[in-house]
């Protein structure tokens, strides 16, 4: 019995892993390329989208652009409190899963890198769930002129060392 028990508890701890709601800039709002294009050319269609979600009513970021880059506006559906390059609170009216399209950004980008981070004195990307409870994201690069790397990890990996630092 005291076997079964170590097995079971040794299979549950092996998948140490830990969902988190990702920021994303991507081409469009399939949220399929984080590759938005050539340099200095006006484009409507950058999408901010939140991937990954169990469940949110709203978030808190702001998104850094590359230098040189003409910013003219952010188009959301939702109720936005505050400026999308500095501190931008997202309130849904509901709960939403999935991929939430957050809205477009409206800019001639400068070459470079596109970051979604945390907002201007905050240590961390916020999203709220659908029980109000504010949590911890992740977020991710656009790149303008090149392709890099879009960043989505929907889970972080951990070993069995880790876990147990957890709990000592």
């Amino acid at each position: 019995m005291k076997k079964v028990l170590l097995l079971m508890v040794a299979c549950l701890m092996v998948s140490g892993v830990a969902s988190a709601d990702h920021f994303g800039v991507y081409s469009d709002a399939t949220g399929s390329s984080c590759a938005l294009g050539a340099a200095g050319v006006f484009n409507p269609s950058a999408t901010v989208i939140e991937k990954f979600s169990l469940g949110s009513t709203g978030c808190r970021f702001k998104v850094v652009m590359p230098a040189g880059t003409a910013f003219f506006g952010f188009n959301t559906p939702f109720v936005p409190i505050g400026a999308l390059t500095t501190d931008l609170s997202l309130g849904y009216g509901q709960c939403f899963n999935g991929s939430i399209v957050l809205g477009t950004i409206n800019a001639i980008y400068g070459a470079g890198t596109l970051s979604v981070l945390p907002a201007d004195g905050f240590t961390n990307i916020i999203y709220t769930d659908c029980l109000f409870g504010e949590f911890n994201a992740t977020g991710g690069n656009a790149y303008v002129g090149s392709t890099g790397n879009c960043n989505e990890v929907a889970t972080e990996a951990s070993t069995w060392g880790n876990v147990k630092a957890l709990y000592r």
